[in-house]
């Protein structure tokens, strides 16, 4: 099974310039890029999906290049947006794309310039002047036709400024840049950027005859089993900064998705063959409630992104969450253990009635004492029956945490 065929299998392919030429080139090896937006100093779990394809074009002994959009972070992508976005400064947008640069080095091989290579494509839109661009690229691509792709239909009820208006022709020239100076001739990205590609290969073979060897493809946005944007939790983006988003976060999102999803995520994510991945999705559905789906899923991801200890403690700290045996992690684990949970922080022993009213785990000291009573409470892994007890800083572990739990999943922090 060649590239194509697999990552077909897998759901990810979308739309291409033409396919029958892409699978041809990809039979030998060619030089291919995909763009990197520093709208932040760290990439989200939505741009890994691009790195993967890159992992694995380098793989079948393909040159890759990742583009740093530090010129066209300064303009806005008008992808998807409703609205003008506001611009960054040269400077945080500078910082941004370094960041993003050290994430990417992590993830694709670039000790070999003919295995891979980032560039940040402001080192040459910062040395072409305004003639230049008018003449050299504006000249290449009429209105009309940019007015006809869905990202500048899209918004132009609600207005878009010439400033977005002309990101695509920057990109354009990105791809032209790369073609003349790489000999990069195929460039993807994702679904939504589908007019931007199509309107940059038009350029290439404008400016560089038709019979020029360049073509485009794109990948399915990846959503949940309810419609959602893949990578986004109830608190926001997840990042692949671990300052930003801890392992253990990225490691809680997968173990928490459906049973729906888990084959589709493992599809995208998991490198083994599909046959491999269809055997563990069959042994899932056998006994679902183990969510093994999902354990086998968090894995993948965490390993991928952050190495094979950062996925195993972070298996470790769920297992403690559930399990209640919180012996043995360190402050920063368990730290990272009260993420998504309700905290309340105290200096001073609290009664247990009115702990579990603070901490959203009972309503009234009427029902909190029901829960007591009837065995529901536990401390730390401890069950608790005396409605009188305090919970204070001689109970709480490493970094002042004591962990309330009441009934099999609703557990809350009390941090002193």
């Amino acid at each position: 099974m060649n590239l194509l065929e697999d990552l077909e299998r897998r759901g990810l392919l979308d739309s291409f310039s033409d396919k029958k030429k892409v699978e041809e080139m990809l039979e030998v090896p060619h030089t291919v890029y995909c763009g990197f937006d520093p709208s932040a100093r760290s990439m989200q779990l939505g741009n890994f999906i691009m790195i993967t394809i890159l992992q694995r074009l380098q793989a079948c002994g393909h040159r890759v290049i990742a583009v740093l959009g530090g010129a066209t972070g300064m303009i806005g992508d008008p992808s998807g947006k409703k609205s003008e976005r506001s611009f960054l400064n040269e400077q945080r947008v500078t910082e941004n794309a370094e960041c993003i640069r050290k994430q990417l080095e992590k993830y694709i091989d670039t000790s070999d310039p003919n295995k891979g290579i980032i560039v940040n494509n402001y080192d040459w839109w910062s040395k072409t002047n305004v003639l230049t661009f008018l003449r050299d690229y504006g000249k290449l691509i009429q209105v009309n036709y940019m007015l006809s792709k869905e990202v500048v239909k899209s918004r132009l009820d609600a207005g878009i400024s010439y400033t977005e208006f002309s990101y695509m022709i920057l990109q354009s020239g990105d791809f032209d840049r790369l073609y003349k100076d790489y000999n990069c001739t195929i460039q993807f990205g994702g679904g939504d950027q589908w007019g931007n590609l199509t309107t940059a290969l038009d350029f290439v073979k404008k400016k560089e005859g038709s019979d020029c060897e360049a073509q485009v493809f794109s990948f399915k946005l990846i959503t949940d089993s309810n419609g959602k944007k893949f990578g986004k939790s109830e608190s926001g983006a997840l990042y692949l900064d671990p300052e930003m988003t801890s392992p253990y976060q990225i490691y809680q999102y997968f173990m928490n998705v459906s049973d729906s999803d888990v084959l589709k995520y493992l599809y995208i994510f998991d490198k083994r063959p599909i046959e491999t991945i269809d055997e563990i999705y069959k042994n899932h559905l056998a006994h679902p409630e183990l969510r093994e789906g999902q354990k086998e899923l968090a894995k993948v991801i965490v390993t991928s992104l952050h190495g094979p200890e950062a996925a195993l403690d972070c298996a470790k700290m769920s297992v403690a969450l559930f399990t209640d045996q919180f012996q043995g992690l360190n402050a920063k684990e368990l730290d990272e253990l009260t993420s998504g949970l309700n905290v309340v922080e105290t200096k001073e022993s609290l009664n247990l009635l009115d702990a579990l009213i603070a901490l959203k785990l009972a309503s009234s000291k009427r029902e909190a004492r029901e829960f007591v009573t009837n065995g529901a409470v536990k401390i730390n892994g401890e069950k608790i029956a005396d409605v009188n007890a305090m919970i204070s800083a001689s109970d709480a572990l490493d970094g002042g945490y004591v962990f309330v739990k009441r009934g099999k999943k609703n557990y809350a922090v009390v941090k002193f």
